[in-house]
């Protein structure tokens, strides 16, 4: 109800300006610096959708990706993409490519931010694979 009458009244002086050189300027807290800014862990932060960095440990090079799942069934997709010289894993791509060894996950996982799957995330995940 109060959304309502905020929306009327600025709907209102919106219109009571309209035929005068006046411009009027609404402001938005839905900018970049509220859209990345970092939320609260949940409990079990490896439960919901989150943004993820996984480090080779040998050349310290990065994959940022996103998951909707549980980060170990993720892990294991990388380990068994590895392990099967498989394509479907960037990561472990790079990994059999240049020799070098699969850690455990607690070696070479950090979580970067956690947030629903959809458009924000695939913002938030652009804006750590170029600053990688």
């Amino acid at each position: 109800m109060k959304d309502d009458r905020v929306e009327k009244d600025i709907t209102n002086i919106g219109n009571m300006f309209r035929h005068t050189d006046l411009k009027i300027a609404f402001c938005t807290n839905n900018n970049l610096e509220t859209l990345l800014k970092r939320r609260n862990p949940p409990t079990d932060k490896f439960a919901l959708s989150s943004l993820y960095k996984l480090t080779c440990p040998d050349c310290n090079k990065a994959y940022v990706g996103q998951t909707g799942r549980h980060f170990s069934i993720c892990y294991k997709e990388h380990k068994s993409a590895f392990h099967n010289n498989s394509h479907t894993s960037k990561f472990a791509q790079h990994l059999h490519k240049e020799a070098h060894s699969f850690v455990p996950i607690s070696n070479i996982i950090q979580l970067l931010h956690h947030q629903r799957k959809g458009a924000h995330l695939n913002t938030i995940e652009r804006f750590y694979i170029h600053k990688e």
